[in-house]
Formats: structure tokens, C-alpha cells, sequence
């Protein structure tokens, strides 16, 4: 069944409405419950309070006369005499008697009755000091207690004193919590002793009850509670009216009528504004959304509320318009070409995924960023084709093929570039040459090859001979060391042979920190003469590398001289051997001027130098043959601070684990 969105709002006003109804008789349920149950515990407490106040008294009365009574009595005083006193002395004791120990009474003295009323014999048991309640003729309850006669160990009689009880419940009713509670002091069995406004009963009973309950004296509907002494002879009971107790709930509900009515006039005034001011308009648009669904989309619209309606019509048209601008973001985002488009001013305002990636920018970034300051100038507002510009992007300068396209969207004016780098044109000219150079080098590195290979032969030989026919041991091991190098620099032009030929031979495992040590003796005696010292550190533990070792030691003898080379006489070389993240790691520091920012790019360059005796091939090949073994070689250089040659070489072993 269809409802309109008319109803529905009337239904969710009435059920707004009777919300807070609900919660008012909910809370106010709760709320009477907890008052009631804190007053309940409150008046418990009192009540126990005066129970043990009562109790208090009488045992410092009590206290206090017997104090008296042994005092007296060694003054010598006589029995009449003492209790004349004491009951001078004791505020609320107004009367007493003096009984033998078999309980017959021997005197007795009173200071309100010339008769008061005490019996003739009396059975005490020692174990009950209170003795019970009497009533004067004006029915004003007291209590007689008692009092033994102890001299010198022998009990020579009992005293038994009248205590005025409402000297005390003046002291009690004087500390009531409020005017409107009323306190009954009662006996054992429930007979009202006093009223809380000093008025003394006619022995009305009270039944031993809690809670709320109509009470028996006042008539009246109450919260009570009562306590009992620990002898059971005395009982307090406590009583307010439930009108005085659940006033605060009733404040509350006052003041909850008065917001209830706010809150229906409120929710009325709002209903007709939803009315007045909501339905027609949301009507009117409805009705026009749908229309132009229906002409341009043409898709039904399902049945529904006023609401549903228009919101499927909104939903279609989004659909559409998210299709169409997907559409055109895959267009965008995934042509070869780079796309930069500029708003009327001349800024940027996006650009493509192209350009992103090949210029190694961030699109948030470059958002803003004024034609100019790319081109170094402002293009007329025009279509333009250019073969050739060259663009700023990141402070990098690159050369590339432009053209600019006028754009109207929506009566706006757009200019769109589009950008074809031709850098990488350009870098692969320049890789040509260097792989000539290098070409060049490897031709001219195996004629010298050639050249000095027959020399070293006849070095050998030479040193062999001597070797074979001398009979001085000095003279055998300088030819010993003579074939010892001679040999090493065969093995170098064998393999300086090999440099224009693909790498050969077979890897081994080797430990780094030998190759390190092998490498700082061949550049060892060219650093003692130029005054330069070698540091090497070592942080390696054992581990060995899976690798082609002449090619390692190549790399390091190039580093290493240079290094030499570049430090002042007096300078240091420092060479440090780690490993991180898997791989061996080399860092060559000189002590030199260090290479400018624009240099550092050239120095793999073939044949680039600035040695004025150099050949500018040590460190292409030392990167041809670190990129053949797998690894990566780096500088850093501060001028001033000298350089640092990083090289990273993978293939790591732990030789104790042997992993």
C-alpha cells in the first residue's frame, strides 16, 4: 500500500508526541522508586542512631549515679542522704529507694512526690540493670534502674533511681532531620513512650511494620521504618508523609507538563511549516525532475513517494553523469601523450597521469602553477604546434614536442597542451656515443694487452732464472717477489684483455674483507709516497660473498686510487665494510675539495676526468662491472668535504652458519 510522504510525516509526528509521554510515565516511575528508596534507607539509619543515642544515655546515667553512689557512701554518708544528692546532682533522676539484699525496702527519698510509689519488695536480678518504664500521674513516662551497694567487697543493698525520660527526648527531638518527620519512642512490645512533639501517649500500641503504610497515629500516608535497642525494650519508630517526601518528584512533574506543552506547540508550529513551506515546493520539483528523466534519460521512474521519486530521478542522473565523467577520466588518464590544462588565467588546473610519471611530479603540487613559470613565457589564446620547447617541470629543464588547443566547457574558457618528451630521444643519442667511447676503450685497452705481454714474459722468465742459479738468499726472494708481481700483472692484462668481451668465468666464495685488504696493498705503495694514510674498518663477522672476485678487486683498485688521488698529502682515505639490507657494502671516503653538483652526473662518463694525467675510463668500468655483478655504485660529495664512493654488491654468506 502506498503511503504519502504527507502521512508518513504525521505519523512520525504523533509517535514524536507520545515519546516523550512514554518516557515522562517511565522516569517518573523510576524516579518515585529511587526516592522512596533512599528516604526508606535514610530513616533506617536515623532510626538506629536514636535507638543507640537512647542506649547511650542510659549507661552514662547509670554510670554517673553509681560513681556517686560509691563516693558518698565512703564519705559515710547515710542512704537517704545519697540519694538525696545523687538525685540532686543528676539531671532527670528525681527520685530512689534503697533496698536490702534480700529486695525489702529499707528508705526511700523523692524530690516531686511526697508518696512515691515503690514496692515493698523487689526481686533483682544482678543481670538486668534497667528494671522497666512507670508513668507518673500525669502520665510521664520514666525509668528505674539500678545501682549496687558494693563496700568492700560485700554487697550491703541495691539503690534503685527514677530517670526522667523526656529530658533526653527533648535532646532527641531537638536533632529530628526535618519538621515533617514524626519519632515515637515505644517499649519491647510497641506502646508509644513519646511523640516527636514532646505529647506523651496514652499507651498507644504501634505494629512493628516498614515501608509505606497509613500510619495509626497521624492518619496519614507514610514512609516508615523502626529500631530496636539490643535488650529488645526499647524500639524507635520513624515516620514522613509520603506528600513531603515525594515533593521533588512532584517539582519535576511540573515542570515536565510545562515542557511537554512547549514541545506540542513546538512540533505544531513545525508541522505546518513542513506543510506550508515543504510539500508544494518538493511537489513542484518532482514533478519537473521527472518530466525531464523521461525526455532525456528516458528511463520509468518507479512507484513511490514523493520522495522516492525524485530521489530515483536524482539517482539516474548521477548514474549518467559518473558513466560520462569515468569516460572521459579514462580518456585523460590513459593516453601516451601528457595533458596539462590551463583555466582562463593561464594556471594549471590538471594534469594526467603522463606527466605525473615522466617529469616525477605530484599533481596537488602542481595544480596553480602559472604557464610562465613552466614556459618561461605566456602562449596567445590560440591553437600553436611546436616541433621543439623546451619546459621547466621540478626544476629540471627537458625538451619536448607542444601542442596547444583552445577549449569552451560550459561557456569557460580552457587551454589544453599536449606534450610529447623528447629527452629520452636525446639520452639515447648520448648512450650511443658513450657505448662508442666505450667500444674504443676495450679496443684500446687490448692492444696495450698485447704490447706488454711479452715483456712480462721475459720478466718472469728472467726472475726464474735468478731464481734457479743464484745462491744468495737475498737476491732469491727479491726475484721471488719480482715473478710474485709479475705474475699479478699478467693476470691483470689477461684480464684487461677481456674488458671489450662479455664477462666470463666462473663466481666463487670469497671473503670481502680479503678483497679489501689485496686492493689497499696494490694502491698501498702510491699512497705512502703522496703522504696519504688508508683506514679500513671492518664490521663483517665471518660472512662470505657468492661472487666474481677479480671483478670485485678491479672495482676496489679504481675506487681506491682515485680516492688517493683526491686526498692532499697528509690526507686520510677511509674505507669502511658492512652489510646492510642483504647485500655488501663498500663506502671509499677521500679528504679532498670534493666534485660540484653538476659534475658528480659525469664522472661514469667515458673518458670525462680532471686529472691532468688521467684517462677518465676508471670509474665507467668500475659501474660496468659493479651492474654486472649485480649491484649498484654511488657518490655523495660536499665541496670542501671530500667525496664518499658507495657500492653495494649482493650474493651475501654467513660462512660459520654456513648459510
Amino acid at each position: 500500500m502506498r503511503i504519502s510522504l504527507k502521512a508518513r510525516v504525521i505519523i512520525l509526528l504523533v509517535i514524536l508526541t507520545l515519546i516523550p509521554v512514554v518516557l515522562y510515565f517511565y522516569y517518573n516511575s523510576v524516579m518515585r522508586e529511587k526516592i522512596l528508596e533512599d528516604r526508606l534507607r535514610f530513616h533506617s539509619l536515623y532510626a538506629s542512631s536514636v535507638v543507640s543515642r537512647v542506649e547511650l544515655f542510659l549507661e552514662r546515667m547509670m554510670s554517673e549515679a553509681s560513681s556517686l553512689v560509691y563516693l558518698y557512701r565512703n564519705f559515710g554518708w547515710s542512704e537517704e542522704e545519697i540519694i538525696w544528692r545523687v538525685s540532686g546532682h543528676i539531671k532527670g533522676i528525681f527520685e530512689g529507694a534503697f533496698y536490702s539484699p534480700e529486695g525489702i525496702l529499707m528508705v526511700w527519698e523523692s524530690r516531686e512526690s511526697s508518696t512515691p510509689n515503690f514496692e515493698k519488695f523487689l526481686r533483682i536480678d544482678e543481670s538486668k540493670k534497667v528494671l522497666g518504664i512507670e508513668f507518673t500521674q500525669y502520665k510521664e513516662p520514666f525509668l528505674r534502674f539500678v545501682v549496687p551497694d558494693v563496700e568492700s567487697g560485700l554487697l550491703k543493698g541495691y539503690f534503685v533511681f527514677s530517670l526522667d525520660l523526656s529530658l533526653f527526648w527533648q535532646s532527641v527531638m531537638a536533632a529530628k532531620p526535618t519538621p515533617s518527620v514524626e519519632v515515637f519512642l515505644t517499649d519491647g512490645e510497641g506502646n508509644i513512650l513519646a511523640f516527636s512533639d514532646m505529647r506523651f501517649s496514652e499507651r498507644e500500641r504501634l505494629p512493628y511494620r516498614k515501608g509505606i503504610y497509613r500510619s495509626s497515629v497521624t492518619g496519614v500516608e507514610v514512609v516508615g521504618v523502626y529500631a530496636k535497642s539490643e535488650d529488645g525494650k526499647w524500639a524507635v519508630f520513624v515516620e514522613e508523609p509520603i506528600s513531603v517526601v515525594l515533593q521533588p518528584l512532584y517539582s519535576f512533574q511540573q515542570k515536565a507538563m510545562i515542557g511537554g506543552s512547549l514541545f506540542m506547540v513546538s512540533a505544531g508550529v513545525f508541522a505546518i511549516f513542513v506543510f506550508l513551506r515543504i510539500f508544494k515546493p518538493l511537489e513542484n520539483l518532482k514533478n519537473y525532475v521527472i518530466s525531464w528523466e523521461e525526455e532525456n534519460i528516458k528511463k520509468p521512474i518507479r512507484a513511490g513517494d514523493e520522495v522516492s521519486e525524485l530521489s530515483q530521478a536524482f539517482e539516474n542522473l548521477i548514474r549518467r553523469l559518473q558513466e560520462e565523467r569515468k569516460l572521459y577520466f579514462a580518456l585523460f588518464e590513459n593516453t601516451l601523450d601528457g595533458i596539462i590544462v590551463f583555466d582562463h588565467t593561464k594556471r594549471v588546473v590538471d594534469i594526467n597521469r603522463t606527466v605525473s610519471e615522466q617529469f616525477h611530479i605530484r599533481r596537488e603540487e602542481f595544480v596553480g602553477t602559472p604557464m610562465e613559470e613552466i614556459l618561461g613565457e605566456e602562449l596567445p589564446v590560440k591553437s600553436l604546434f611546436f616541433s621543439e620547447k623546451k619546459l621547466r617541470f621540478g626544476g629540471k629543464e627537458v625538451f619536448c614536442q607542444l601542442r596547444q588547443e583552445v577549449l569552451r566547457i560550459e561557456g569557460k574558457l580552457y587551454l589544453m597542451w599536449r606534450i610529447r618528451d623528447l629527452s629520452q630521444e636525446k639520452e639515447l643519442k648520448v648512450l650511443l656515443e658513450q657505448t662508442s667511447k666505450l667500444s674504443l676503450a676495450g679496443e684500446i685497452a687490448c692492444s696495450i694487452a698485447h704490447q706488454i705481454n711479452n715483456p712480462l714474459a721475459s720478466i718472469m722468465g728472467y726472475a726464474e732464472s735468478i731464481q734457479l742459479t743464484t745462491s744468495e738468499d737475498r737476491t732469491r726472494r727479491k726475484a721471488e717477489i719480482i715473478q710474485k708481481h709479475a705474475q699479478k700483472c699478467a693476470e691483470t692484462v689477461r684480464k684487461l684483455m677481456e674488458i671489450g668481451k662479455p664477462f666470463e668465468g666462473k663466481p666463487s666464495y670469497v671473503k670481502p674483507e680479503e678483497l679489501t685488504i689485496d686492493a689497499i696493498s696494490m694502491v698501498a705503495p702510491k699512497a705512502k709516497r703522496k703522504n696519504v694514510g688508508i683506514e679500513f674498518e671492518n664490521s663483517l663477522n665471518g660472512e662470505r660473498l657468492f661472487t666474481f672476485p677479480w671483478q670485485v678487486e678491479q672495482v676496489l683498485i679504481n675506487v681506491i686510487d682515485n680516492a688517493v688521488d683526491a686526498s692532499p698529502p697528509g690526507g686520510k682515505v677511509k674505507i669502511s665494510l658492512g652489510k646492510e639490507e642483504g647485500k655488501v657494502v663498500w663506502k671509499v671516503s677521500d679528504s679532498g675539495e670534493g666534485i660540484r653538483k653538476e659534475d658528480i652526473d659525469k664522472v661514469f662518463t667515458p673518458f670525462y676526468t680532471t686529472k691532468p694525467y688521467g684517462t677518465g675510463l676508471g670509474l665507467p668500468l668500475a659501474k660496468r662491472l659493479v651492474k654486472n655483478l649485480g649491484g649498484d655504485i654511488r657518490i655523495k660529495s660536499f665541496p670542501g668535504k671530500g667525496t664518499t664512493v658507495e657500492i653495494r654488491v649482493g650474493g651475501l654468506r654467513d660462512e660459520s652458519s654456513g648459510s
